[in-house]
């Protein structure tokens, strides 16, 4: 029952309910948070019928060019799916500003798969349905206006790393 999502998904809750594709919900607790790199993991006590995990691929072995599915609910709009490819490997995306500085999450996986507000903590998968990142941030344009079709994920690697460190 641990789910990986975002940190600023669940940033400030005080209650945590999943919402499942076919509309019913569960209530889950907070496992751990990783602000640094933008992970967090909750747990559901039970997972509806047919639900198992996604596998997860090594994200080293990504391609820029390859087919990127990324999956979420943006704008409220449950259960959207946008495709896309993998833009640029290696990029370094900007934390905001702490207490004591601002941070990076290194390694970020670039898209060009539509990632918008509430697709953040969904999954960004290869063509194989593996899990490749966690879609956390997009571009915006100076002033934060408009979005500019860029997305960023969290690479599977860190993922990897991180979760089961704050199991």
């Amino acid at each position: 029952g641990h789910i990986v999502t975002n940190n600023h998904v669940v940033e400030g809750a005080t209650q945590l309910q999943v919402r499942w594709w076919d509309g019913s919900t569960s209530i889950a607790e907070l496992i751990g948070t990783d602000p640094d790199s933008d992970l967090a993991v909750i747990k559901v006590s039970a997972l509806p019928q047919g639900v198992a995990p996604l596998p997860v691929a090594d994200s080293r072995e990504v391609q820029v060019g390859q087919t990127a599915v990324a999956i979420g609910n943006p704008f409220g709009e449950q259960n959207t799916l946008t495709v896309g490819v993998v833009s640029g490997l290696g990029r370094t995306l900007s934390g905001p500003t702490r207490e004591f500085g601002r941070f990076s999450i290194p390694n970020i996986i670039q898209t060009d798969a539509a990632i918008n507000p509430g697709n953040s903590g969904g999954p960004l998968l290869s063509v194989r349905g593996e899990v490749i990142g966690v879609n956390t941030a997009i571009a915006v344009s100076q002033g934060g206006g408009s979005f500019e079709g860029v997305g960023y994920a969290v690479p599977s690697s860190t993922v990897s790393r991180v979760a089961p460190a704050l199991i």
